[in-house]
């Protein structure tokens, strides 16, 4: 009897200890700690199921009741100290570009750089428009005095000289002498008197070469002597003159004297024309003893003074002309010919004869 009452003491602790969990042949959670007893007339506490004797019910209840629910959070309390610092995080993405801030007052200006190489020069630019013309500037003073002319044989040589009137015009000095002999002279208009005529028959020019395949050199003219007799060269001249002024602007001396028959060539670089000329000139007499005007008409051309007409006769048809693509010459054919008429006597030639007899083209 007492030992009952004390079991059922252990049962009535055991119930008031909170929910217990009453099962046949199964265990409570074992999330929980349980109690484990055998029972039969009484229950009896054991370490585990396995101490339960025959005709004994195994009884678990658990040592806690179920869980309640949470309570109301309490108040907060003191933060405590700060922890250590973490190692930094990866960086995150790079966010948007802001506006640009206002820009800053302008800094003081540096000190100016080295200068640079001169760059390559540019371009000629076109030319611009003509400015007006300047003031005309004061007169310089003289020049000095030139070298004396040849004295004067006699007034008479005076006669037919040049000269320019009041008005301008070009005409001739007239030297005439009045009663009580006085001398007057008067610039008389028009054209000075012509040249002495060529001697008929004698020196000619019978062969020039003015232009050439390629660039011009090489050039001569040929001279003749036609006559049966030897002929000084002696103050004689071949003077080349440029078309576009009438002056002269090459001149070659001549010395000695030419055989009969013989030719002489001188080497000499002639205009191409358009027209140019040529002529042979006595500078003693101031005769024109030949002459030649090609690829057009040069009627007054100026030498020493005096001015000559290259054009003899009917003048040289403009096309019969030297050529710059085939070798060739003007010459005179036939050889030697020298009727006074530049269209009968002249022809281009393919043939070069420089210094001998020419040869018309075949």
């Amino acid at each position: 009897m007492h030992v009952r009452t004390i079991a059922v003491g252990l049962v009535a602790l055991g119930l008031a200890g909170g929910a217990a969990a009453l099962a046949t042949g199964s265990a409570t959670s074992g999330r929980q700690e349980a109690i484990t007893a055998c029972q039969k007339n009484f229950l009896r506490v054991v370490s585990d199921a396995s101490k339960c004797r025959k005709g004994e019910r195994v009884v678990t209840w658990s040592k806690q009741g179920q869980v309640g629910p949470a309570g109301p959070a309490g108040p907060m309390g003191e933060a405590g100290p700060a922890g250590a610092r973490g190692p930094a995080g990866a960086a995150g993405p790079a966010g948007a570009v802001g506006p640009a801030g206002p820009a800053g007052a302008v800094g003081p200006a540096g000190p100016a750089g080295a200068v640079g190489p001169a760059g390559p020069a540019g371009a000629v630019g076109p030319a611009g428009a003509t400015g007006l013309a300047g003031a005309v500037g004061p007169t310089g003073p003289a020049g000095p005095r030139g070298p004396q002319g040849p004295p004067l044989a006699s007034l008479d040589a005076l006669e037919g000289s040049a000269c320019t009137g009041q008005d301008g015009s070009a005409g001739t000095v007239d030297v005439s002498t009045g009663a009580g002999g006085l001398i007057a002279f008067t610039c008389a208009g028009g054209a000075p008197p012509p040249p002495p005529p060529p001697p008929t028959g004698g020196l000619v020019i019978n062969e020039i070469d003015y232009d050439q395949v390629g660039a011009d050199s090489g050039g001569f003219v040929e001279i003749a002597n036609t006559t049966a007799a030897a002929i000084s060269l002696e103050g004689l001249a071949l003077v080349l003159v440029n078309g576009g002024d009438g002056q002269e602007y090459v001149r070659a001396a001549l010395t000695g004297s030419l055989a009969a028959g013989a030719y002489v060539a001188l080497d000499i670089e002639a205009q191409n024309g358009a027209p140019d000329g040529v002529a042979l000139i006595d500078t003693a007499s101031k005769a024109l003893l030949d002459a030649l005007s090609y690829e057009g008409e040069i009627g007054v051309a100026v030498i020493d003074g005096q001015t000559y007409d290259l054009v003899e006769g009917a003048a040289l048809d403009a096309t019969v002309v030297d050529s710059n693509t085939v070798a060739g010459s003007l010459s005179r054919i036939p050889n030697g010919s020298d009727s006074n008429d530049a269209a009968t006597d002249w022809a281009f030639t393919t043939t070069l004869t420089k210094g001998a007899a020419n040869i018309a083209s075949s």
